[in-house]
């Protein structure tokens, strides 16, 4: 559901179960995109800026994200400063983050054998192997 605040609601309007704690998402997209898969891409060969960083794949779009960890991997880091609210709520913040299009619903991300990124994609039943250009 995103942030509590973007949803108008509080905590108090929440499910509370005594000693749980609610915390938002780290991160999260206005309109839901099924994600299916993160993989940290534990290898260079698509070059040094995507090593130990993060992709994550949806089932409803067919987009393979990326996202960028910060110093001290702790959080995320972005280029555009509508993304700060870490909400993904217009087509430029999606642009900003999206690393490839056009699968068929990606059900799985694995950094293969090989260091090179593996996307799964559901209805046409294909394998990608994702090669710097």
């Amino acid at each position: 559901m995103g942030p509590v605040s973007a949803n108008k609601m509080t905590e108090k309007d929440l499910i509370s179960i005594p000693g749980s704690h609610y915390s938002d998402p780290v991160f999260s997209w206005y309109h839901s995109i099924g994600v299916t898969d993160i993989e940290f891409l534990n290898s260079s060969k698509l070059g040094e800026k995507y090593k130990n960083n993060i992709f994550v794949g949806d089932v409803n779009n067919g987009n393979l994200y990326y996202f960028q960890l910060n110093d001290t991997r702790t959080g995320l880091k972005f280029n555009l400063s509508g993304l700060n609210d870490m909400v993904v709520d217009n087509k430029n913040e999606l642009s900003e983050i999206t690393f490839a299009s056009g699968f068929k619903g990606i059900t799985d991300i694995e950094t293969g054998p090989d260091g090179y990124l593996y996307i799964l994609s559901y209805l046409d039943g294909k394998l990608y192997r994702i090669v710097p250009s």
